[in-house]
């Protein structure tokens, strides 16, 4: 199975009164690229929600959201920050004493220093075990979606790998054709130039050898059908092959450049041109598979 790295998932748990708000989403991308947006309750938890999504997920541009909504379970702690309030309260001396009017200082302006008064909220076990849950449910339906996504692909390229696979069976006749026409205007130009009589036939081989040997696309040919070949079996094996696809392509687009640059005929110049279509629309699909 091959898996696409764009999908989507959203979960909806209530209970009692507590509403989470679960939601995956992912692109393309090299690595693994992993942003958490969490509510401030279970920020604490960051670090066990990565383990757990790294785990499932290999490559992508992974956005997160898991939100909390009316948890009345939870139960917050206020503390005082008593060593900081001490400083704040040295500091208002020394004020006073610089200043001639008296400052008087309110317990609501006590309470509204920054870093006074810490809030801390614990959830139970329980309520861990609730959003692990739903963390388990969210990544199976998100790999569900890449799954269908993935699928797609691999259709896309199978038909265009299986187009690639006509043009090169179509190439050989068409460069035979093109090296039978060659020799033919070889020897009229020489005819036109020189006497008939005067046409050399050792002279007419050589150019001739010359150039099937500066158009000799068989190699080319031959990596290019084993390349191929080899894009569709990991089409079939499956698994995480995009970056050996990646590849593949790169390879692939490198023979058909230079089976285009030798290419001497208007039909096989359209070959070239085809191929490079066919393997640039393979490749933009390559980017998206894990």
């Amino acid at each position: 199975m091959i898996l696409s790295m764009t999908g989507y998932a959203s979960r909806t748990l209530q209970l009692e009164s507590q509403i989470i708000q679960l939601e995956i989403r992912s692109v393309n991308h090299r690595f693994l690229d992993l942003t958490l947006k969490l509510s401030e309750e279970i920020k604490h938890l960051e670090s066990n929600f990565r383990s757990l999504i790294a785990e499932n997920v290999s490559r992508g541009k992974i956005d997160v959201k898991i939100y909390i909504k009316d948890n009345k379970s939870t139960s917050v702690q206020i503390n005082l920050n008593q060593p900081l309030l001490r400083e704040y309260l040295k500091l208002s001396e020394e004020l006073q004493k610089l200043c001639t009017q008296n400052i008087s200082i309110s317990m609501h302006d006590i309470l509204n220093f920054p870093g006074i008064v810490n809030q801390e909220a614990s959830f139970s076990e329980e309520m861990k075990l609730v959003l692990f849950s739903e963390l388990d449910k969210l990544i199976a339906d998100f790999r569900e979606s890449q799954a269908s996504e993935g699928k797609k692909i691999t259709q896309l390229l199978t038909e265009r790998t299986s187009e690639i696979f006509s043009v090169i069976k179509s190439l050989k006749p068409l460069v035979e054709n093109a090296t039978l026409e060659y020799k033919a205007k070889l020897t009229e130009r020489l005819r036109d130039f020189l006497k008939e009589s005067d046409v050399n036939d050792t002279r007419l081989q050589q150019e001739f050898a010359f150039f099937c040997q500066k158009i000799d696309v068989s190699e080319e040919i031959d990596r290019l059908h084993a390349h191929t070949t080899e894009l569709s079996n990991l089409l079939t094996k499956g698994g995480s092959i995009g970056k050996r696809l990646d590849f593949i392509c790169q390879e692939m687009n490198r023979e058909a450049n230079t089976f285009g640059a030798k290419s001497v005929s208007i039909p096989t110049s359209k070959c070239a041109v085809e191929l490079k279509v066919l393997i640039e629309q393979i490749r933009e699909q390559v980017q998206n598979i894990m």
